[in-house]
C-alpha cells in the first residue's frame, strides 16, 4: 500500500502531464514520435430509474467508453497526411474517380468493397499510452482494444503563422486496459 502522506516523501513523485509515450503506427508508418498530445481513456457508468412509489432508485447499467482525441504534428517524413489518406483506402474507401461508369481507376466497381469493423481495426492496429516516470520507466500503459479512427482533421495553414502543422484525430474503441508496470 501507498504512502499515505507522499506529499512529504521526496520518493515520491506524482505523475506528470508532460510525460508520455503514444504507440500508433498507420500504413506501416511509426507516427509515434509525432504526438503532441492525448487524451487518456474514460468511461461513463451508465444509470437505470426505476420509480416505485416517490421514490425514483437507480441501478447501474453498461459501461461506456468515451472516444479519445490525438493531436499528432505533420512531419515530411514520415508523412502524417499521406499516411492517413491512405488509411482510407485501406479500411475500404474507394475513391470515385470514374462515378459515371461506377468503377474506380483500378477496375473494381464502387460498390465492391466497404469499410467494416475488421478492416477498420485492422488498419488502425495497435494504440498504447505509456506514462512516463521522472526517470524515464514506463509507469503504466493504456492499451485501446479495436481502435479505429473516426475523425481526421488536417488543420490550417496560414501565412500570418509559424505553427508546426498538426493532425487532429478522433479514435473510437470497444475497452481499455491499464496495466501498471511499477506493481
Amino acid at each position: 500500500m501507498g504512502n499515505a502522506n507522499w506529499w512529504a516523501d521526496n520518493t515520491s513523485l506524482p505523475k506528470r502531464g508532460f510525460r508520455f509515450l503514444v504507440q500508433i503506427t498507420i500504413d506501416g508508418k511509426d507516427l509515434s514520435y509525432m504526438a503532441k498530445s492525448v487524451d487518456k481513456p474514460s468511461y461513463t457508468v451508465t444509470s437505470t430509474p426505476h420509480k416505485f412509489f416517490n421514490h425514483t432508485f437507480h441501478y447501474p447499467g453498461r459501461v461506456e467508453w468515451s472516444s479519445i482525441s490525438l493531436t499528432l504534428v505533420d512531419a515530411m517524413d514520415p508523412n502524417g497526411s499521406e499516411a492517413l489518406y491512405k488509411y482510407l483506402t485501406q479500411i475500404g474507401y474507394v475513391v470515385p474517380l470514374n462515378a459515371a461508369q461506377n468503377v474506380n481507376a483500378g477496375g473494381s466497381s464502387l460498390t465492391d468493397t466497404s469499410i467494416t469493423k475488421e478492416s477498420a481495426t485492422g488498419a488502425t492496429g495497435r494504440v498504447v499510452i505509456q506514462e512516463i516516470g521522472g526517470d524515464g520507466g514506463v509507469l503504466g500503459e493504456w492499451v485501446l482494444n479495436n481502435p479505429f479512427i473516426t475523425e481526421a482533421n488536417f488543420g490550417q495553414q496560414s501565412y500570418d503563422s509559424e505553427d508546426l502543422l498538426e493532425i487532429s484525430l478522433t479514435l473510437q474503441y470497444d475497452w481499455a486496459e491499464y496495466d501498471n508496470k511499477r506493481a
